[in-house]
This record gives C-alpha cells, structure tokens and sequence, in this order.
C-alpha cells in the first residue's frame, strides 16, 4: 500500500513538463493544435538528443548519429508547427 502514493507522485512528476503551457483559444483550436503538436515533437526531439548522447557515450557512434539526425528532424517540425500555431493565431483561427 506504501507504493501507491509513490507511483502517483512519481507519474504527477512525469507529466508536470508537457502540461507547462496551457493554450487558450477560439472555437476551431487549429492554433491549439499546431501548438501541441510543436510541443509533442519538441519532447521526441530532446528524447532522441539523450538517447544519441547515451548511445555516444557507450561508443555506438552509428546509433548516436541516427538519434541526432532524428532530434534534428524532430525540432524541425516542431519549428514548422510553431510557426503554423502562431500563423493560425494571428487569422483569429
């Protein structure tokens, strides 16, 4: 029974990072939208940055670099959706 109130706050933990922002918006959310996905693709970016670092610091250079070029592509995207948010919110979508 001890490890219940652990497990809660360990995931209360987890989750607290991608609930930072809280976006607040018109109707049709496309702002919102875009938004969340910028974030989603922001998290995988730093994800496979940690990844490529452990990989590197094992000495798995092949894996490591596939991990970077993948954050790399990741923030890139999350990029794009940033600009589409910040476009959609600017035409009042």
């Amino acid at each position: 029974m001890r490890i219940f109130p652990a497990l809660l706050a360990a995931s209360a933990l987890v989750a607290t990072p991608c609930m930072a922002q809280v976006i607040i918006s018109g109707p049709d959310n496309d702002a919102a939208r875009h938004q969340y996905r910028a974030d989603q693709q922001q998290h995988a970016a730093q994800r496979d940055a940690y990844k490529a670092r452990v990989d590197a610091a094992q000495g798995n250079y092949g894996a490591a670099q596939r991990e970077q070029d993948k954050s790399i592509e990741h923030q890139e995207n999350a990029q794009h959706q940033e600009h589409r948010a910040v476009e959609d919110s600017q035409l009042g979508r």
